[in-house]
């Protein structure tokens, strides 16, 4: 240390300096402390955010979606299962001329009623008739040879036990008769078809029925046989019993069974319900519609139903197995087939496959794939995926 004291001259710059020192300073403190409050106003908010965000996205990761679930409900064992059905004849023939001529007389009409065997219509076949007669006519001849020959073979014989017949003419004698035996059996057997066919001039009712449809009339040429170029004389139907025939849908061909008793109704005949019973199914689907054929018969001994009638046929299913019920909203329909949610117990999602029943609209019945004590997600959405942890919800009593 000086211990020369600082002239007068030099007091007065160090207190400048001191000063001007003092004053950087506390320029360099404001500046820091402004800085200061500029991070903390602009960057600790952000970064508070951002931690929020951070929480909020783990948060959200961590937790399990909502949805709402609920029990499957027993469907009943036995429901009224309605469908659809067509009336016709319990059988019904188309009648064709077997004799071929001029229609002689038509005896019936449309909506006439016959009895088996009854005559229908009289055809005239002079052709025929002709034929006829000529065949008898050469039967008679071929008759008349036949007794000539066994008369000659008789003699032959006579002669030849005096010995004057050698046995190549007795030979003759006997191949004459039986060729003569053998033409009469031929030529009856042509007058005995020719007959036949004459029968059918007389054309009758194969069964009991109504007429219903006329397609001659008297004086028009008949042509014998069926086919695309051939004109049926009339038509006949059996209505005191019809047939209803129904297409019976896939789900419910179990419940199906012959002798099951139906009930039918027509919208033309209101109040009236015509009683019958399934009588016969076709035992295989159809693979264009994949129904099953079924028949009903019912009576109609009052004629009150016609062949052609829709139908409504109802009668009580009996259903096979457990099936239960389920809001029709939980079934998903998508490229993987029909299935619904079930969540576990240890609350992992299941997109199960499921065969459905019968639609009810706000329900719809599932006849396998689920079970009574299943969870099933009410309404399950696309964000849903197999294997998902989510927190079943049941609605409040």
């Amino acid at each position: 240390m000086s211990d020369v004291a600082p002239s007068h001259s030099e007091v007065p710059s160090l207190a400048r300096r001191t000063a001007t020192r003092v004053r950087a300073n506390r320029l360099w403190v404001g500046l820091g402390a402004l800085l200061l409050l500029l991070f903390a106003l602009g960057v600790i908010p952000r970064l508070r955010a951002r931690l929020e965000l951070q929480q909020a996205t783990a948060a959200l990761v961590d937790a399990r979606p909502r949805v709402a679930v609920t029990t499957p409900q027993p469907a009943p064992t036995s429901s009224d299962l309605n469908l659809p059905g067509s009336t016709l004849p319990f059988q019904q023939a188309t009648i064709y001329a077997r004799a071929s001529g001029y229609l002689e007389r038509r005896l019936v009409d449309i909506g006439d009623a016959v009895k088996k065997g009854q005559l229908l219509a009289v055809i005239s076949a002079p052709e025929l008739d002709q034929q006829v007669a000529q065949a008898k006519a050469d039967l008679a001849r071929a008759k008349a040879d036949l007794e000539f020959a066994r008369s000659n073979l008789a003699r032959y014989q006579a002669a030849d036990r005096d010995g004057a017949i050698s046995q190549g003419d007795l030979d003759q004698r006997r191949n004459a008769a039986h060729t003569a035996e053998a033409t009469v059996q031929a030529v009856a057997a042509t007058v005995q078809g020719l007959a036949e066919q004459q029968r059918f001039e007389r054309v009758t009712a194969p069964f009991d029925g109504i007429i219903t449809q006329r397609n001659v009339d008297v004086g028009a040429l008949i042509t014998a046989g069926s086919g695309s170029a051939t004109t049926p004389l009339l038509a006949l139907a059996q209505n005191d019993v019809l047939r209803v025939y129904i297409n019976v849908p896939q789900p419910f061909v179990d419940e199906v069974s012959v002798g099951q008793p139906v009930e039918m109704r027509t919208r033309s005949l209101p109040g009236r319900v015509f009683k019958g019973s399934i009588e016969r199914t076709a035992g295989s689907l159809d693979l264009a519609t994949r129904t099953m054929l079924t028949e009903v018969d019912v009576p109609n001994s009052d004629g009150m139903l016609k062949p052609g009638m829709y139908v409504q046929v109802s009668f009580q299913a009996q259903r096979v197995g457990d099936r239960w019920r389920v809001p029709a909203s939980a079934v998903i329909f998508d490229a993987q087939g029909t299935r619904v949610g079930v969540v576990g117990a240890d609350g992992k999602l299941e997109l199960r496959a499921v065969v459905l029943g019968r639609d009810f609209g706000g329900e719809i019945e599932i006849a396998s794939g689920v079970s009574g004590e299943d969870s099933v997600v009410t309404t399950p959405s696309a964000a849903l995926s197999d294997g998902q942890l989510v927190e079943p919800m049941r609605p409040k009593p």
